[in-house]
């Protein structure tokens, strides 16, 4: 074995799994600097379709249609309804709750949907849970009251909007769950595709239900704020899913897990950079007992398995390449991707 090529393949890998934490800080703050011009439901459509463009331009639309005919039917109907939830209702919530709450507490409360990975999983893949994660846990729960309780000077309507993005987080990690039940054996890119278009049909068809004219607010929208629409789909969403999956390829996956403990750390950073948002003293202390409790809760072995198909929901790229570094014994995907 070439030790030397193994070592640079490592390093490669750990820029990659720092270079993740900075794709993903930016989610929040780019998305936050969109809705002052695009409602949650165009921003929904808009960012889903082009994501789907990405998938088809980066994998083919032919080999992925080969793909999708030999998935069965049962399959399928699950795909959709995963895709309903996490690319329909989760997003809905999240852009809506970001209109109406600081890019800051929505990175800080993001953490909850660890906690509803964990719950669900355990009630529906009766999965046990061990005294580590649910200490982890109800730290994180602590730290995410103390964010959405404190600041009594800010409005109401800041609190509705941590409501909501907590209510995204459970809707996101009930179709973790889901996936990782029903799913599991489909091929990544394929499932997300499928989840892609099925979010972009029912959102469709509630926008004319509604009357909501997307076509209105695509020509109304600015043209200097196409290039913020563009890197919210191709770093935050995109690029943040090669660099993880690059990283996962080269790093043990317990590694890779702790990096991204510091998501919350650079999701304020850039809350702070981008938008000019303050950081208040009862974020630092929220902030502290969420990164606790997530050091804790995935620190304990399960709860990796569980961090992999979360991960996995939220971006729509999958690289596979053969691994140069040994797997770990809790499988983050499918072998059969």
């Amino acid at each position: 074995m070439d030790f030397s090529h193994y070592d640079s393949q490592k390093r490669l890998g750990l820029v990659l799994a720092f270079g993740t934490l900075v794709w993903s800080g930016t989610y929040n703050s780019l998305a936050k600097g969109l809705t002052p011009f695009l409602s949650p439901m165009t921003l929904l459509l808009l960012s889903e379709t082009l994501t789907a463009a990405f998938i088809i331009m980066t994998f083919g639309a032919v080999p992925l249609l080969k793909k999708f005919t030999k998935m069965d039917k049962k399959s399928i109907r699950m795909a959709i309804i995963v895709g309903l939830i996490n690319s329909a209702v989760a997003p809905m919530l999240w852009f809506t709750g970001l209109s109406y709450t600081t890019a800051v507490n929505a990175t800080m409360l993001s953490s909850a949907e660890v906690v509803s990975v964990l719950v669900l999983s355990h009630f529906l893949l009766s999965e046990h849970m061990s005294r580590m994660q649910l200490t982890g846990m109800l730290t994180v729960i602590l730290g995410i009251v103390i964010v959405n309780v404190s600041g009594t000077s800010v409005s109401f309507d800041v609190h509705f909007g941590d409501l909501l993005i907590l209510g995204g987080c459970v809707a996101s990690g009930s179709g973790a769950v889901l996936f990782k039940k029903y799913l599991s054996h489909v091929m990544p890119e394929l499932a997300i595709v499928i989840r892609n278009i099925a979010g972009i049909v029912a959102v469709g068809i509630l926008s004319f239900v509604v009357s909501h004219s997307v076509s209105a607010e695509v020509a109304a929208f600015p043209m200097h704020k196409v290039l913020l629409l563009l890197a919210f789909t191709f770093f935050s969403r995109y690029l943040n899913l090669v660099f993880f999956y690059e990283a996962l390829d080269r790093l043990p996956a317990t590694t890779l897990s702790l990096i991204q403990i510091a998501n919350p750390l650079t999701g304020v950073l850039f809350a702070y950079l981008i938008l000019g948002e303050h950081i208040h003293s009862y974020h630092i202390l929220g902030g502290i007992f969420i990164v606790f409790g997530l050091m804790l809760e995935q620190t304990s072995g399960r709860s990796i398995q569980a961090m992999g198909v979360r991960r996995f929901l939220h971006f729509p790229f999958f690289h596979r390449a053969k691994s140069l570094v040994s797997q770990p014994t809790i499988q983050m995907l499918p072998k059969n991707v």
